[in-house]
């Protein structure tokens, strides 16, 4: 019978290490914290004298440092490197991990992180944090603090511990996914009436605890029936899509815009006056009327209700804004009827 190794003290602690992040992976509740708890595993398995993880902007084709930790760890956080530059560059797009002891005879070394913290890089070993074939950063370390050289047996524990730290980069991006699919309005992009309420709810709260105005607007397409029913309903979702593109572009980065339900759409303004609205009020209606010049063929027009509060609940909000709307479209209801009434006068 073959005899088997029984696994060392090393081995065992190292397992327990694993157990901890797996847990960590669990119960964090997000990957920021995620991250840090798995980079404080890192530090105690390895003991280096800097440790860091860098995460990919995929749209700057930059590396970012993203948790640093150990000397001049303040100067290195938020810094941002070409993604093809440097030995994280290199693992960053072989996908492959490294060990290089001796910094000074590796050609893909690039110095300028030093020059910045004015540490001094001796040998580093970096894993990529892959899943399924993506990479979404990597992590490296930098000098062992006993001055002994990175091991691949060390290398391979890293690995390890950057699988399951891709593991957990991916649940967070699975479930914002799922989160914004359950919020966000398909056709138009913008929030969807469930996002709408968590958004109001929490804006209520803010508006009651600081004594700050919090405003709506609801949007509703004028005759929206008749562009479905004259001109289709492909017609009628590109007025739905022009409308949320104009209202996004109308209004600040800090106010939400929401299809509210069918042809209706709402902006919730946080800190912001009756006055301050009505000027964007003004400018919403400024712009879909320069839409209405400039595309005759995707041209109409909106009726905007308005209403501001220090302290309202959910309820009144909604309820005053809907009826200011429901005033305003009367009235151009009205306006239109007798226009109609002067034209058959004037025939």
């Amino acid at each position: 019978m073959e005899n088997k190794e029984k696994p060392g003290t090393s081995d065992l602690i190292h397992l327990s290490y694993f157990t901890e992040i797996g847990k960590t992976i669990l119960s964090s509740k997000n990957l920021k914290q995620t991250l840090s708890k798995v980079m404080e595993h890192v530090g105690t398995v390895f003991a280096p004298r800097n440790w860091s993880l860098l995460l990919l902007d995929s749209k700057n084709q930059e590396l970012v440092f993203s948790i640093v930790i150990g000397k001049a760890a303040e100067k290195l956080k938020g810094v941002r490197i070409p993604a093809d530059q440097g030995i994280s560059g290199w693992i960053l797009r072989t996908g492959q991990s490294v060990i290089v002891e001796d910094v000074t005879k590796d050609n893909r070394f690039n110095s300028k992180i030093d020059d910045l913290t004015g540490f001094t890089t001796e040998s580093i070993i970096g894993v990529p944090l892959k899943s399924v074939g993506k990479i979404y950063g990597v992590i490296e370390l930098i000098n062992k603090i006993n001055g002994e050289p990175f091991t691949p047996f060390d290398l391979q524990v890293l690995s390890t511990i950057a699988d399951f730290t891709a593991v957990a980069i991916e649940k967070c991006l699975y479930v914002n996914t799922i989160k914004k699919i359950s919020l966000e309005d398909p056709l138009t992009g913008v929030l969807n009436r469930r996002g709408m309420d968590s958004i109001l709810t929490r804006e209520i709260e803010r508006s009651k605890r600081h004594k700050t105005s919090l405003s709506i607007l609801m949007i509703d397409i004028d005759d929206f029936k008749k562009i479905n029913d004259n001109l289709g309903h492909p017609a009628g979702d590109a007025v739905l899509c022009r409308c949320a593109e104009i209202l996004k572009n109308s209004v600040r980065k800090v106010d939400y815009v929401v299809r509210y339900g069918g042809d209706e759409f709402a902006v919730i303004m946080p800190d912001t006056s009756r006055e301050n609205a009505i000027k964007a009020r003004d400018r919403i209606l400024k712009d879909l009327e320069d839409n209405r010049s400039e595309n005759k063929d995707l041209a109409f027009s909106v009726s905007i209700g308005l209403h501001s509060a220090v302290s309202a609940s959910f309820h009144e909000i909604i309820e005053y804004t809907d009826q200011d709307l429901y005033k305003r479209k009367l009235s151009k209801d009205y306006n239109e009827s007798e226009d109609c009434i002067l034209d058959l006068f004037n025939q």
